[in-house]
């Protein structure tokens, strides 16, 4: 815990925000499981990540989603918009405790002044519904990072459940372009092997994986989406193009073990650090999204992981590289002043 108020903490990628509005019926013990609402205001029996349980966690800054494509063709504009108004009236509920960020130098605020700081991404380029237009519009509510990709084929790149190798399209890369332009985090995570490739080629920027996992460690990967994972040729690449990528805490289900637990999340973290350096080695939770292994039942849990990378033997520099300051690295020099 010392280690978490010393320097900012931050994970990379959540679908709090996504939870809130459709309830958590995955959490949810009762019988049938109905969903069960909650704020992110609020301190919550069920999900993940609210604002008190993350400031109780030492936490700093969260990028949140706004979209998870679930259906081809859906309202995402919409759910876009209407996930943006509930984060909105999440943070008038509670100014004390978090804050909307837009640049690195909110984080550090959020963290003097002992608040969340909650950053907007949106996971899929469907989002833009192929207009470069609403990539400025959704820029300006202060969304600083997008998704090429979530599972499905868009305009800009294929998923990871359609790949046939295609890569970025023309409008991609057009939209690459323009996110280096914005001053936008593009980010990779979901992105086929190929769209990948074409990524790093065309940003003039550093490139993110804000949740993914260590292909090489992956039980039965072959059953998987075999792209959703980064092989150590793709972490190694990513670190040279200067981007961080974040491991999400879903150790038991790649390892195929009901029992993992925290500390078999921290040897994926130690092996990726050990392949592409420690100082390209962030967290990306996928919380309310994704099967956290025990130990890590919520955000609370945190400091359990941070307990497993110290018996494993970092340093305190390292440590708090994989807590934050490698993420914050990066959103200095991407999202600039």
């Amino acid at each position: 815990m010392q280690l978490h108020r010393q320097a900012p903490v931050i994970d990379c990628h959540n679908d709090s925000l996504q939870a809130v509005l459709q309830g958590d019926p995955r959490y949810n013990p009762l019988k049938h499981r109905p969903a069960k609402p909650r704020r992110l205001w609020q301190k919550g029996e069920s999900g993940h990540w609210d604002f008190p349980r993350a400031l109780e966690a030492g936490q700093t800054a969260q990028v949140t989603n706004l979209l998870v494509p679930w259906r081809k063709g859906g309202a995402y504009i919409r759910s876009i918009l209407k996930a943006y108004q509930q984060l909105q009236a999440d943070l008038a509920a509670a100014p004390q405790m978090a804050l909307l960020a837009t640049t690195a130098a909110d984080i550090d605020r959020a963290h003097s002044e002992g608040k969340v700081a909650v950053l907007l991404t949106i996971e899929g380029g469907e989002g833009i519904d192929g207009d470069l237009d609403l990539l400025h519009v959704y820029h300006q509510l202060g969304v600083r990072s997008m998704g090429l990709t979530w599972m499905y084929r868009n305009a800009i790149a294929e998923g990871n459940w359609e790949d046939t190798g295609a890569g970025l399209s023309d409008f991609g890369r057009q939209v690459v372009q323009e996110m280096n332009q914005l001053h936008m985090l593009i980010d990779v995570a979901h992105a086929t092997e190929q769209t990948f490739w074409d990524t790093l080629e065309t940003s003039k920027d550093a490139v993110i994986c804000s949740h993914t996992s260590c292909r090489s460690m992956v039980k039965d990967f072959h059953s998987h989406a075999p792209s959703r994972y980064l092989s150590d040729e793709q972490m190694t690449a990513l670190a040279k193009k200067g981007g961080v990528l974040g491991i999400f805490f879903s150790a038991n289900r790649e390892l195929d073990d009901d029992t993992a637990d925290a500390t078999a999340l921290a040897r994926f973290i130690a092996h990726a650090a050990s392949v592409c350096g420690a100082a390209h080695v962030g967290l990306g939770s996928d919380f309310d999204g994704g099967f956290p292994p025990h130990g890590l039942e919520d955000i609370r849990g945190l400091p359990n992981l941070t307990s497993a990378l110290i018996d494993l033997g970092f340093s305190d520099k390292e440590l708090l590289g994989f807590l934050g300051s490698n993420w914050l690295r990066v959103f200095r020099e991407v999202l600039g002043a």
